[in-house]
C-alpha cells in the first residue's frame, strides 16, 4: 500500500518498471518492501563507437530499385520514386539534356526533349544548378500512376514542377513533368 497518497503516474512507473523487470504488476505488500529505502544509482558502461568506412552503395540503391519497381508497397514506391526524382535533378545539373533521356517514357522524351534542351541552355551558359526539395511527397494518384511535386531553387529564381511517373516494363518513368 502506498502512503501519503502518491500520485497514479508514480504507481503505472512502478508497474511498468516491474513489468519489465518480470516482477509483478500488482502493488506490494508492507511485508515485500520495506518502509525506508534509499534510492541506489547505478552508472550505465560507457562505450565507444567508430565510424564504419564508407561504402559502395551502388548495388544496394540498384537492388532496392528493382524491389521498389516490383514489390508496389506505397511505402517503397514512394522511397523508390522520391530518391528518383532527386537523382533526376543531380542529373540535370550535369547539364548533359541526353542524359535525362533514362528517367522519361519513350514517348514523353520525343515529345519533350527538344523543350527540355531549350529550357537548359540558360543553366549551361551561366553554369547555374538547381537545389531541389519535395514539396509534396510520391502519391499515387490513380492505379499505376504517381505523383510527387518539387521546389528547385536556382540562383535568381526558383520553379515548382510536378512529375508522374508510370510503370513500363517494370521500370518507373516519367510521363509528365511540367511547372506548377
Amino acid at each position: 500500500m502506498l502512503r501519503n497518497r502518491r500520485s497514479p503516474a508514480a504507481i503505472l512507473s512502478l508497474s511498468i518498471v516491474l513489468a519489465g523487470c518480470g516482477g509483478s504488476t500488482e502493488e506490494p505488500t508492507s511485508a515485500e518492501v520495506p518502509e525506508t529505502t534509499a534510492p541506489t544509482t547505478t552508472s550505465a558502461p560507457t562505450t565507444t563507437t567508430t565510424e564504419p568506412p564508407p561504402v559502395d552503395t551502388a548495388p544496394a540503391e540498384e537492388a532496392a530499385e528493382e524491389a521498389a519497381s516490383t514489390s508496389g508497397e506505397p511505402l517503397d514506391m514512394a522511397v523508390h520514386l522520391r530518391e528518383k526524382t532527386m537523382h533526376l535533378w543531380d542529373v540535370y545539373n550535369t547539364h548533359d539534356p541526353d542524359a535525362l533521356k533514362i528517367f522519361y517514357s519513350d514517348s514523353y522524351w520525343e515529345e519533350e526533349k527538344e523543350s527540355l534542351r531549350a529550357n537548359m541552355q540558360p543553366f549551361i551558359n551561366q553554369n547555374l544548378t538547381f537545389t531541389a526539395e519535395e514539396t509534396s511527397p510520391p502519391t499515387e494518384i490513380a492505379p499505376g500512376r504517381w505523383e510527387t511535386k518539387h521546389t528547385a531553387r536556382f540562383p535568381g529564381g526558383l520553379v515548382n514542377m510536378v512529375f508522374i511517373y508510370e510503370e513500363f516494363d517494370g521500370t518507373w518513368l516519367l510521363t509528365f513533368a511540367k511547372p506548377q
